[in-house]
């Protein structure tokens, strides 16, 4: 059974709650409870962010050239930089944990 909580904050601190509830695309209601409960509060634009660099890192992958005469150091860059593209996007995704 759902209970209704009242609280008292500032007119400007509403304001901000109401536009990071916005961010992310949830109810002031539910934006509340899961700050409070310290659950997962992320912008929608960082789940996007990630979608998008992990896309990018399987286009890499995808488009590395086998039959190329790349020293290996420049196959280790390559591949370097594919993990980087991943590390990113799991550092973005524990952010918002």
């Amino acid at each position: 059974m759902e209970k209704i909580v009242k609280a008292r904050i500032s007119h400007d601190d509403l304001e901000r709650i109401r536009n990071s509830a916005n961010t992310c695309g949830l109810t002031v209601s539910e934006y509340i409870r899961r700050a409070a409960l310290e659950k997962k509060v992320a912008p929608i634009t960082d789940g996007q962010a990630v979608g998008e660099l992990r896309h990018v890192a399987a286009m890499l992958k995808h488009l590395y050239p086998k039959s190329s005469n790349w020293t290996n150091a420049e196959k280790r860059k390559y591949w370097d930089g594919f993990e980087h593209l991943l590390a990113i996007a799991k550092s973005i995704e524990d952010r918002g944990r």
